[in-house]
């Protein structure tokens, strides 16, 4: 099985575990890091995760891949918060950050470019739209290669 049919199968089994414990899974990410795989949850729930929350849910998901036996090669198993330039993944991600500033790389370009920063305007099940250099653009999901919020500094 290829990376990306591992990480979708893992993915569907790690979600009612990390529901049962009031947990959202942000992502999951198979990646070669130095020598070796990291296996990467990103968790998250209202009012952030903890330490302890995240060596929890390191135990269940553990237990998870060794009773499955799901990743054939060796990995490092890693849980964490998204931090605060979480990723936006799915539809209800950019519904529950609209007015945040965002970031947001596309496949394709669109008005002319592929890179956004800028405000998080509206999100729909298709697409969402962001205001950025005194523009306002409609992208949609299916054309975005990377999305995640971005810390403004400047407050």
């Amino acid at each position: 099985m290829n990376r990306e049919g591992i990480v979708k199968q893992i993915t569907e089994l790690a979600i009612p575990i990390l529901t049962s414990e009031h947990l959202e899974l942000v992502d999951v990410e198979l990646k070669k890091e130095g020598h070796g795989q990291v296996l990467r949850f990103m968790i998250d729930r209202e009012g952030g995760v903890d330490l302890d929350t995240c060596s929890k849910a390191s135990e269940l998901l553990g237990d998870m891949l060794e009773m499955e036996d799901i990743v054939i090669s060796s990995y490092n198993l890693e849980v964490c918060s998204p931090g605060i330039e979480r990723p936006l993944k799915k539809p209800k991600d950019f519904s529950k950050f609209i007015g945040s500033k965002i970031y947001a790389k596309t496949i394709t370009k669109t008005h002319h470019r592929k890179h956004f920063t800028g405000i998080l305007r509206a999100a729909t099940k298709e697409t969402f739209t962001v205001e950025c250099d005194d523009i306002t653009v409609q992208i949609a999901y299916k054309v975005v290669s990377k999305a995640h919020l971005v810390v403004d500094l400047d407050l």
